[in-house]
């Protein structure tokens, strides 16, 4: 496999087809995060449970999780346009149904949770085509920068879609966040429509399982792809799911000073990946990823920790502003390292294998945290998690000297 030379960060914005894929992956993925606050947020305000909150975020993950590796599949077999038009429209569906329930005042617990199962398988078919389209919208020596650039677009609406939730929230309720969810989708397919994909390598048409434990194979044999799917999961478990399924309790039990929290927190979270997207989208050639990383992960367990020893909302708040920052580095760092070392024929399959790893952190750490929430407190599993992260981060340093094969860039 040639690994691409480094060039203009901005250059693969030059190619139409990319820019367009860019602007309307952007715009759904904004959108889809602000239902993905609004929705917990609703969901605590009817139940007042920690529990029920993380019951929330577990139902829309985990059938996710189980649609990814299908969709890793499906990317390497048939047309991943397709594929993400058909998650885009039936998450469009959804939110449609959210907000005519809401509006009529249906929108009950077990509702909410049936229409995420609903979102979760859709979602499932969204991320992997989302990831493997990248190769076939630029040349090979553009690849990197346009990599750099879909992860900033994942990780930045993962950060803005709920900053804008929370501060929508705070000043109209979730109504208007399910109507911006709507419009996001509509504008992410119609930017779809003119997208002309380059063609791809052939995949053999093995049985679903025997290709998908190929992929998986492929993945075991490489020291740099396990280390990648390790710490996604943990970050995703253990950090990210204070900046999703459980702000709205960090809001609520924590950092809390009124009805602005969840706004104040969510936007600071998404003020912190910005500032950090936008550099290292322009200037990610200067740095090694395996330096990128380590500072990513030891600084994330630095911003838990903030929050849960802090008794002073401000400290809260930058504890926020810095594992948002490293939020973004991570994601942003663990994207380009895959896409760089994999070959053309396992993408699909690869990129489906990470976001199984962060897709199972996710409900698995919002689910355990939500009971440990109501059982002791958010502060404790605030400072379990962020302790666990630490010692985590230790760990991988001394072991797999400072995430050095995230460097490599091929096999």
């Amino acid at each position: 496999m040639i690994v691409p030379a480094p060039t203009s960060a901005l250059r693969a914005l030059s190619h139409r087809s990319f820019l367009l894929f860019f602007i309307g992956v952007s715009i759904a993925t904004t959108g889809q995060f602000m239902q993905s606050l609004a929705v917990p947020f609703y969901m605590n305000e009817v139940t007042d449970s920690n529990a029920w909150v993380g019951a929330s975020a577990f139902a829309v993950l985990i059938p996710s999780l189980f649609m990814t590796p299908v969709a890793g599949i499906w990317s390497d077999r048939i047309s991943r346009k397709a594929i993400l038009f058909g998650s885009f429209f039936t998450q469009l569906a959804c939110s449609v149904a959210f907000l005519v329930l809401y509006t009529s005042d249906l929108l009950t617990p077990w509702l909410i949770l049936g229409l995420q199962v609903v979102v979760g398988v859709a979602s499932g078919f969204q991320w992997a085509p989302t990831q493997a389209m990248t190769a076939q919208l630029v040349p090979p020596e553009d690849l990197l920068p346009a990599v750099r650039f879909v992860s900033l677009s994942f990780t930045a609406g993962r950060a803005l879609g709920p900053a804008l939730a929370g501060l929508t929230l705070r000043f109209w309720g979730p109504g208007p966040a399910f109507a911006v969810t709507i419009a996001g989708f509509v504008l992410g397919l119609a930017f779809m429509v003119p997208i002309r994909l380059r063609s791809s390598e052939p995949v053999e048409q093995e049985p679903f399982l025997l290709q998908f434990r190929h992929g998986l194979e492929y993945v075991r044999r490489r020291p740099a792809m396990r280390l990648a799917m390790v710490t996604s999961f943990m970050v995703a478990c253990v950090g990210a799911v204070f900046a999703f399924a459980l702000v709205a309790s960090v809001a609520d039990d924590v950092v809390s000073f009124g009805d602005a929290s969840l706004g104040w927190l969510t936007a600071t979270f998404g003020f912190g990946s910005l500032v950090v997207g936008l550099y290292v989208t322009r200037h990610g050639d200067r740095h090694l990823r395996s330096r990128v990383e380590m500072a990513a992960v030891g600084v994330y367990a630095v911003g838990v920790l903030l929050v849960g020893f802090s008794p002073w909302v401000a400290i809260g708040l930058l504890g926020y502003f810095v594992f948002g920052a490293a939020h973004m580095a991570h994601g942003v760092t663990m994207n380009s390292a895959l896409q760089v070392q994999v070959d053309e024929q396992y993408r699909g399959r690869v990129m489906s294998v990470w976001l199984m790893s962060v897709l199972s952190g996710l409900p698995i750490g919002s689910l355990i945290g939500g009971f440990l929430g109501d059982l002791v407190s958010m502060r404790f599993v605030l400072l379990l998690y962020g302790g666990l992260l630490a010692v985590f981060w230790a760990i991988t340093v001394v072991r797999s000297n400072g995430f050095a094969s995230l460097d490599l860039g091929s096999d």
